[in-house]
């Protein structure tokens, strides 16, 4: 028969995960803190920083661990690589949780650096420096000259999925918007490869 004791380390961990999640969807980040974390989660503050050093953290390591880095995509073609890294890309931008995270977060992100180290560390700059890999892939398929810019790239694919998440009035994110934009960014930077996987071409 099983015994009443102190709750397992595996029951805190995921515990102290939905409660992120739960409080930061329904919230925003700004207006979470630890106290609310560790109160949903039914544990202690001790708990929550044997797994992360504050909310960047966690959050960071959420976003991680739900989208992670794309590092896997490798499609045979740059415009099969943006369009599948543009596909989950949408599907991020439409979960409450990243909406939470980046609606309120943003304006800390940009003016406190030891909150916006953890989320850049962990999750923005390793997504960002694939797309250099994925530009050397087309490069070597013939597909790219040398010297396009991975930043821009990233920066063309992202913004209007980033605008349509977080600014009131606009229209869903659907995959109109998804096939343009993976267009748009293969015009904007001279791609002569194959595209028939595009509706928008």
């Amino acid at each position: 028969m099983a015994t009443r004791g102190r709750p397992r380390a595996n029951d805190i961990d995921a515990g102290i995960r939905r409660a992120v999640v739960e409080l930061v969807s329904a919230r925003g980040f700004n207006a979470v803190t630890i106290e609310d974390v560790v109160r949903v989660a039914g544990t202690n503050k001790p708990a929550f920083y044997r797994r992360f050093s504050g909310l960047a953290e966690a959050v960071a390591t959420l976003l991680t661990e739900r989208y992670g880095t794309d590092e896997d995509v490798d499609t045979g073609s740059f415009a099969g690589d943006l369009l599948e890294i543009q596909r989950r890309q949408a599907t991020m931008f439409r979960d409450e949780f990243v909406v939470g995270a980046l609606g309120s977060g943003l304006e800390r992100l940009r003016t406190a650096p030891e909150v916006a180290q953890p989320f850049v560390d962990r999750y923005l700059a390793p997504r960002r420096r694939f797309t250099h890999v994925l530009l050397a892939r087309a490069v070597e398929r013939d597909e790219l000259d040398p010297g396009t810019d991975a930043d821009w790239v990233a920066d063309v694919l992202t913004g209007p999925l980033l605008m349509r998440a977080l600014m009131p009035g606009l229209p869903p994110i659907d995959d109109e918007l998804v096939d343009r934009s993976v267009a748009v960014t293969l015009d904007s930077i001279g791609y002569r490869g194959d595209r028939s996987m595009l509706t928008a071409r």
